[in-house]
């Protein structure tokens, strides 16, 4: 997904949706198949990304800013 030059991964997307949806951190990895690091550090380049410093409330606030969900 590509939003204002911002590219948007099915992964990082997965992990919005995810958020959205309530799921936990710790409950990533069996809708991923990714360890919690892994995604932590993508949820990490993905706000690096969006230019944003904040938690994951920020991060779906954002994301729903610039109509990546």
């Amino acid at each position: 997904m590509e939003n204002q030059n911002i590219e948007i991964d099915a992964i990082e997307l997965k992990i919005i949706q995810l958020l959205a949806q309530g799921i936990r951190n710790k409950n990533m990895r069996n809708y991923l198949h990714l360890s919690n690091s892994a995604i932590e550090k993508r949820k990490q380049k993905l706000k690096k990304k969006l230019n944003l410093i904040g938690n994951d409330e920020d991060l779906l606030r954002k994301a729903k800013e610039n109509k990546c969900i």
